[in-house]
């Protein structure tokens, strides 16, 4: 009899645990689900916001490499940091103690923080890339140097103006923009040249504009620019970013 009554005990049980079993998966099925929250610093639950912008909170971007730069004998951060949202990138150039902000560059995304050597001298320039994510394959270049004590930005010449100079009346730039490359000590730029009407924006048949700037101090002086031919161009542009340079990277 204790044995028969201890069976029935256990067939009540594994059914009860099922029957629960089941009614748990169903409630689960049938509720809807929480979108995830970000939580900030101060643990308090934050959404993520749509897009990046200059009110998004400092604790909302999330750091993804820090270079220190010692162009003397003051040491500072580049910090590259990332927006949780699906585009923003963003640079910030700072103290060793990380208190105050000197420079920031913010864009789509960020290519390059290193450093570089322009001079003879030894000493380090830091270098910046950013670029769009759009199809004109955008970018721009900071390039930074400690100068009378103070930590600055260096200038660019007008090449444009001359480039637009090199362009037949059947020609233009279309719709991208001017590539950068290192060659010893000097900048190299590139840009392909398309015949109106007829090139794709992936394919200039025009060759290419190039120009070279040499490097003075707190910028560059355009010292010369030239038409190439198509295979000089594209040459040019399956070129390593780095030629006979040097490169310090994070």
């Amino acid at each position: 009899m204790t044995r028969r009554w201890s069976a029935t005990i256990l067939a009540f049980a594994v059914c009860a645990a099922f029957a629960i079993g089941w009614f748990t998966g169903y409630r689960a099925q049938k509720m809807p689900s929480k979108a995830p929250v970000q939580q900030t610093i101060d643990g308090q639950p934050a959404s993520v916001p749509a897009e990046c912008s200059d009110d998004t909170p400092d604790e909302q971007w999330d750091t993804v490499k820090v270079f220190e730069y010692r162009p003397n004998k003051t040491t500072y951060v580049a910090e590259w940091q990332a927006c949780p949202a699906v585009i923003g990138r963003r640079v910030r150039v700072m103290d060793d103690n990380y208190h105050q902000v000197f420079f920031e560059f913010e864009d789509d995304e960020v290519l390059r923080v290193e450093g570089v050597e322009l001079f003879s001298d030894g000493t380090l320039q830091l270098l910046i890339t950013t670029g769009s994510a759009g199809t004109n394959d955008r970018t721009d270049w900071h390039i930074l140097s400690e100068m009378d004590g103070n930590l600055r930005e260096w200038m660019w010449p007008d090449y444009d103006a001359p480039a637009q100079k090199l362009l037949r009346s059947d020609e233009d730039f279309c719709c991208k923009a001017w590539s950068l490359y290192l060659a010893g000590q000097q900048i190299v730029l590139a840009r392909g040249i398309y015949e109106k009407g007829r090139d794709g924006n992936c394919c200039p048949s025009r060759g290419g504009a190039v120009a070279w700037l040499t490097p003075v101090q707190g910028g560059f002086k355009l010292t010369k620019i030239q038409r190439v031919n198509k295979a000089e161009y594209y040459r040019l542009m399956s070129a390593p970013f780095c030629s006979k340079c040097t490169l310090i990277g994070p």
